[in-house]
C-alpha cells in the first residue's frame, strides 16, 4: 500500500469495493458487506427485505 493510501484510510477515506449480500431464503433480512480495497477494513450492515406481495 502506498503512503498516500495509508493516510487516506487513516483519516477515513476508504476505497470501498463491491457490495456483497448474504440472503437466506426464509429470512426477512439481507446482510451486506463491503471491504476497503486498500486496507481491508470491513463495513457490515443489515437491511430488511422489501415486501414482494405488492
Amino acid at each position: 500500500m502506498t503512503a498516500i493510501g495509508q493516510i487516506l484510510c487513516r483519516i477515513g477515506l476508504h476505497r470501498w469495493g463491491r457490495k456483497r449480500g448474504y440472503d437466506e431464503y426464509s429470512s426477512n433480512v439481507i446482510e451486506w458487506e463491503q471491504r476497503c480495497e486498500r486496507c481491508g477494513k470491513r463495513k457490515r450492515w443489515v437491511e430488511v427485505k422489501q415486501d414482494r406481495r405488492r
